[in-house]
């Protein structure tokens, strides 16, 4: 089994192949790893493991490093990486450390295409804008490598290490020293996935025909609410400025009470509103229904 331990350090593991920029440490292998190959053929590795070394890499480095572990990697071979959580006042603070690289839950979501992840709850990476776990394509740009997140693991400051996992997650997102370090294990996806065709519209959609079917369905909502007398709440009042939108003629503009957005755009918006008000609507009958059960 061929063991690589990238950053070994004076710390090698039991069985591994060291490799570090220095000398003076205990590498069997000296590159640099901001732009050096790893002297190894394609997918003949088992395992690499990379405790604190990622962190002190450029940016390009970084990506570079990435790119060589997936290359080495066998299919489905693990790459296991220990790092210093990003927010942490020792982190943020250390001049050998490039804080471009920010190391939290959402880091590896930009080398995967997986619609969702079972290393770690929603709970911990959903974002209104970012509802899906893979991000890899979010810069509308292809990297040729894809890695599976296995699990995400942390070590966390002791005031906070008996905490439940919810009131953790509000602490790591909002506090600095809640966390110390994260670990990540990754798997190599090969081949690597082509990408998928993305987004609310697919290609054989007329982008206008498909607004006008929300505008329609965002109209009934609405009709439905004032019908059952709800008629004040912020999504309400978005819902119908949103509903009064014109296709600005002979373009790809649509007017909203005197601003101006682009039809792709404008999917979006009536995406979130449209849920926004399915969630409202949810609720008022939830409570028809439980205001029933109880007379």
């Amino acid at each position: 089994m061929l063991i690589l331990d990238i950053g070994c350090g004076r710390k090698k593991i039991a069985g591994a192949v060291g490799i570090d920029f220095s000398p003076m440490s205990d590498a069997d292998v000296v590159i640099d790893l901001n732009y050096e190959p790893l002297p190894f053929d394609d997918s003949s590795v088992d395992f690499i493991y990379s405790s604190h070394t990622l962190e002190h890499l450029s940016l390009d480095g970084f990506f570079h490093v990435m790119r060589e572990a997936y290359r080495v990697l066998r299919p489905e071979a693990q790459f296991k990486i220990v790092v210093p959580y990003f927010t942490t006042s020792v982190n943020l603070a250390n001049p050998f450390h490039n804080n471009n690289i920010c190391f939290n839950e959402h880091t590896f979501r930009f080398f995967s295409s997986d619609l969702e992840c079972e290393a770690i709850p929603k709970l911990e990476y959903q974002t209104p804008s970012c509802p899906h776990w893979g991000l890899r394509y979010s810069a509308n740009s292809e990297i040729d490598l894809e890695f599976k997140t296995l699990r995400i693991d942390k070590f966390y400051f002791p005031q906070y290490a008996q905490q439940s996992g919810p009131d953790r997650v509000v602490a790591c997102s909002s506090k600095l020293n809640v966390a110390e370090q994260i670990i990540y294990s990754l798997q190599a996806v090969k081949p690597c996935p082509v990408r998928p065709e993305t987004g609310p519209i697919s290609p054989p959609d007329d982008p206008y025909l498909f607004v006008e079917r929300q505008l329609s369905f965002l109209s009934e909502q609405l009709t439905y609410l004032q019908d059952q007398g709800i008629c004040s709440s912020s999504e309400i009042e978005r819902g119908r400025l949103l509903v009064g939108s014109r296709r600005v003629e002979g373009g790809a503009l649509y007017c909203i009470d005197k601003i101006l957005t682009p039809v792709n755009f404008l999917v979006f918006e009536l995406d979130d509103v449209i849920q926004a008000l399915r969630r409202l609507i949810d609720r008022h009958q939830t409570n028809i229904i439980s205001g029933s059960a109880n007379r």
